[in-house]
């Protein structure tokens, strides 16, 4: 058919079209439209010939996965004249699956009136496929920069770096003998009583803060806050040559720190923050706990319970920090530092210790600082 106006042969420019061309009767209601015209590309792109399709509806395409409810409006849309547009799963003659998006247009008569339907059809499946793709790697980012955030809680950011790019940052829960630190704020339940609950978080945000910096330094990681309290770690995600060294080097530079912002808080008329410390070395069990849908990193051992009473065995020693004979024997062991002498010798041996709930005691070594 040849359009006078343009000079154009319409029936060949559809022949000749990339996309499906379909053409269907105009009859909406029940048994609805039937195929009159296919192009080649539809015959391509379907599997089916014109012959075989001629006078069959449009719904031979159709099969399990076909969303029928993107044609609930179509009846209603097409009936006003207007542009329908859809996009599901459709199915080839030999029953592969392929995803078509289309868009119907109704065609009038001389008189106004709607004669046919015209269908334009195009194979979108490699665009939804990208778009699948593209939505899990978003997902995966977003599950990446989590794991990230959550390792983040723990360790350094030159740690961090390192255990993000494993597939199990963390690994499966393992034994191994670790330094570990407990602090503690001196008074906190009173400071509680005495300040706001805003300005109580804030004061800890603050302290937890600098803290973690510090242990950070030291090549220590952060095993969990438990309210006012710190625990941390020194061997993890791997043992070094320094780990109890670094501990107790962190918790002099934890103790001057600490020293360092009461004075300045005074200067804001905020009380003072002390802390005092507890040190142990020793075996511990590391791993994830929880559940699917909340998992943390945790450490537990007799090692972990200790370090924990020493950190409270210091209030009725009337000291900053107890350290366990284990972890000054590690030291000696890495006796290759400089600087082992110095920290050792601001230690004063106290001798054995009860320690509550355990049978066996423990012999320990105190620090004070009358500066503090």
């Amino acid at each position: 058919m040849v359009d006078p106006r343009s000079g154009f042969d319409a029936a060949a420019i559809i022949e000749a079209a990339a996309e499906s061309i379909l053409i269907t009767t105009a009859d909406l209601d029940a048994p609805g439209p039937s195929i009159v015209y296919v192009n080649p590309a539809f015959e391509r792109m379907t599997g089916w010939s014109g012959d075989e399709v001629i006078g069959k509806s449009p719904r031979l395409l159709q099969g399990p996965k076909t969303d029928l409810q993107i044609f609930n409006n179509l009846r209603e849309t097409l009936r006003r004249g207007e542009l329908w547009e859809g996009q599901t799963i459709n199915y080839r003659k030999d029953g592969t699956e392929f995803w078509m998006e289309w868009s119907i247009v109704p065609i009038v008569d001389e008189h106004a009136d709607v004669c046919q339907y015209v269908a334009v059809q195009r194979n979108v499946t490699a665009r939804v496929e990208a778009s699948r793709r593209l939505g899990e790697a978003r997902a995966a980012e977003l599950a990446a920069d989590k794991a990230r955030a959550n390792l983040a809680r723990y360790f350094s950011p030159a740690i961090v770096e390192t255990l993000a790019s494993k597939d199990q940052p963390l690994g499966p829960a393992r034994r191994d003998n670790l330094a570990i630190m407990f602090t503690d704020i001196v008074g906190f339940t009173r400071l509680s009583e005495m300040l706001e609950p805003e300005v109580v978080i804030e004061m800890l945000r603050d302290v937890h803060s600098w803290m973690a910096k510090i242990i950070f330094k030291w090549d220590g990681s952060v095993e969990g806050y438990i309210g006012d309290a710190v625990m941390a770690i020194f061997g993890f995600p791997d043992a070094g040559r320094r780990d109890s060294s670094n501990a107790l080097a962190c918790a002099y530079e934890l103790l001057t720190a600490a020293q360092q912002h009461s004075l300045a808080k005074a200067e804001q008329g905020l009380p003072p923050v002390q802390i005092r410390l507890g040190l142990q070395y020793g075996p511990v069990a590391l791993g994830d706990v929880g559940t699917q849908d909340y998992v943390e990193f945790t450490v537990i051992g007799d090692t972990v319970n200790i370090a924990s009473r020493l950190q409270e065995a210091s209030r009725a020693l009337d000291c900053h920090l107890v350290v366990g004979q284990e972890l000054v024997n590690s030291i000696r062991d890495e006796g290759a530092r400089e600087d082992i002498g110095n920290l050792l010798e601001r230690l004063e041996y106290h001798g054995n210790f009860d320690i509550r709930g355990r049978s066996k005691t423990v012999k320990i070594w105190t620090y004070s600082d009358a500066s503090l």
